[in-house]
């Protein structure tokens, strides 16, 4: 019996079905594209907005310092150069304020940023009339007026960033929350018409299912057989091809994610065959070493070229240490982009040998710690240096000397360690407040800082207390004309709240290897002869050996008493 024709209403269907499949896989593609680029186009515009804020608020203080530094500094070239400064930081401003203005898209937003540009209008001319009077000579005026009308004003305008900001966010927010909302709706057709496909496809393998039944009916006395064994085959083909598909589905499933893990960490994944000759990189490893996949060859060569120069060394010997002896390889470096960026990455990799120990195969990672490097620098720099002058603080001096100590006894020179601590600031910082003892102390940082050499270490320890380290000296007398160069500086006038205020320094003074060899002995002895320059009378440089020998001896035994579990200077607090 001929099988009967297909019937033309299933042929229509079917068609329907299929056109409908493909417009709702279309639908959703450009849906999922529409809204990628929706979330970039939202993203990139708040951290637009929210930059431009954080400049403007950047800039202001920056013009401030620049206008108090202005009033502050005694030298016309110093002021001639804050000047220039403060007025290209207010160029700067007005930039970044008009960015922000072409970026309001609400009417709030836009009134923010008017009433901003109106208290910078406000503040604008009295900065002005400020560095002028400044400028003139009428210090102490200028001083009032930035105290009484520039501040206030200051503050004001750093509030009102604020706002802006927090206005910028609650935009952000709302425009989130609409895209959010919009994406939902079209799920929601999405899936309606999903269903309805789902649906039709349902009915219509119905209808076949009828049409088969019903034809397998007529031809099972014929064909009885032949339909097992085509059956059976069919069975087995769908088999075949419902496994081969699930394992491709979930290999390609499995390849994305850890392609997608690998681009949100950063990392990449390498396999290299040593006996093969041959190495094979993920793309992400193309991406962290700014090559071109369709392009570059990945290869041990090519790894190298891409390594920066001074580190290329280190990495080939880590490299073969690790293939001699080693089960894991581990190495930090930097990487050159193709484009001239510069990268951190850490490489890892697990060693695969034979029989005989040699190494044939290594499988690694390579994961990009630029942040993490500059994480790590930043919390170093923080940790060693005072947040008040930018000075190195004690436990950086500590390892200064130390370096300094070891190069010294290779090269068979000297160094001095002074010991400086401030007469008169206490009254200063008692009668006038902390906020003029803080510019105090950073007057009396820059001071010291510009009185001695550019290789000299100067520190902050203490409350009112430095030391200098001095390399490549071993006159006594070249150490007591720096003390007294410094002493000179200060007898110069600070200009603290409109009030004219002196401080003294006091200094005792140690070389090495006359006066000790080691850190905690040259400090203490130091210190000691500081004190001694204190009760003298103060702004004057003791050298240790010119001490008493009642103060030597007390030190000396100080020093044994405490032993190798000593920390240095005493407690600056009881000096005063």
């Amino acid at each position: 019996m001929a099988p009967r024709p297909f019937v033309p209403g299933l042929t229509g269907a079917f068609v329907v079905v299929l056109l409908l499949v493909a417009v709702v896989a279309v639908a959703s593609w450009l849906r999922v594209q529409q809204l990628q680029y929706d979330v970039q186009a939202l993203t990139e515009e708040y951290v637009q907005k929210v930059d431009r804020v954080h400049r403007m608020r950047s800039l202001v203080r920056e013009r401030m310092l620049r206008a108090s530094l202005v009033i502050s500094a005694e030298d016309p070239a110093l002021q001639d150069r804050y000047q220039r400064e403060f007025r290209e930081l207010a160029e700067r401003f007005l930039d970044a304020r008009e960015g922000a203005e072409l970026l309001a898209r609400t009417p709030r937003d836009a009134a923010l940023l008017a009433e901003l540009r109106a208290l910078t209008a406000t503040g604008a001319p009295i900065l002005s009339e400020l560095l002028d009077i400044a400028l003139a000579g009428g210090r102490n005026e200028a001083l009032a007026i930035l105290y009484a009308d520039a501040m206030p004003v200051q503050e004001d305008v750093l509030e009102q960033m604020e706002a802006i900001l927090a206005a910028f966010e609650r935009d952000n927010e709302e425009a989130v929350a609409a895209m959010a909302q919009r994406h939902e709706q079209a799920q929601q057709v999405m899936l309606v018409a999903t269903v309805l496909t789902m649906l039709m496809i349902v009915l219509m393998w119905v209808r076949v299912r009828r049409r088969i039944w019903r034809d397998h009916a007529a031809l099972h006395k014929e064909l009885e057989g032949r339909q097992q064994i085509e059956a059976r085959l069919r069975e087995t083909q769908a088999g075949l091809e419902a496994a081969v598909a699930r394992r491709t589905a979930a290999l390609q499933e499995t390849t994305e994610r850890l392609e997608e893990a690998q681009r949100i960490a950063g990392a990449g994944y390498w396999d290299w065959d040593i006996r093969g000759l041959r190495m094979n990189w993920s793309t992400h490893v193309f991406d962290l070493f700014g090559l071109d996949p369709q392009t570059d060859t990945a290869g041990f060569e090519a790894y190298m070229r891409a390594i920066h120069p001074d580190d290329r060394t280190r990495v080939r010997r880590a490299t073969n240490e690790a293939l001699d002896h080693e089960a894991y390889y581990r190495v930090d470096h930097r990487v050159v982009r193709a484009d001239g960026g510069l990268r951190h990455v850490r490489v890892e990799g697990e060693i695969d040998r034979d029989a005989q120990g040699r190494a044939v195969q290594v499988l690694g990672m390579v994961r990009d710690i630029t942040r993490d490097k500059a994480s790590e620098e930043r919390l170093w720099h923080q940790a060693h240096h005072d947040s008040l002058t930018g000075l190195p603080n004690r436990s950086l001096l500590q390892e200064h000397i130390q370096q300094a100590l070891r190069r010294a006894q290779r090269a068979g020179t000297g160094l001095a360690l002074v010991v400086c601590d401030l007469d008169g600031f206490k009254p200063i910082n008692d009668r006038l407040g902390h906020d003029a003892g803080d510019v105090m102390l950073v007057t009396v940082a820059r001071r010291l800082r510009e009185g001695v050499r550019e290789s000299d270490v100067v520190a902050r320890v203490g409350g009112d207390e430095f030391v200098l380290l001095l390399e490549n000296v071993r006159d006594p007398d070249a150490v007591t004309g720096v003390g007294l160069k410094l002493i000179e500086r200060f007898e110069e006038p600070v200009e603290v709240n409109r009030e004219s205020v002196r401080v003294g320094l006091s200094m005792g003074a140690v070389l090495y290897p006359e006066d000790g060899d080691d850190v905690e002995a040259l400090l203490q002895r130091a210190d000691r002869a500081m004190y001694v320059a204190k009760e003298e009378g103060g702004s004057r440089i003791v050298l240790y050996r010119e001490c008493p020998g009642e103060e030597r001896r007390q030190t000396d035994l100080s020093l044994r008493r405490r032993g190798a579990l000593g920390c240095g200077l005493e407690d600056p607090a009881a000096r005063d």
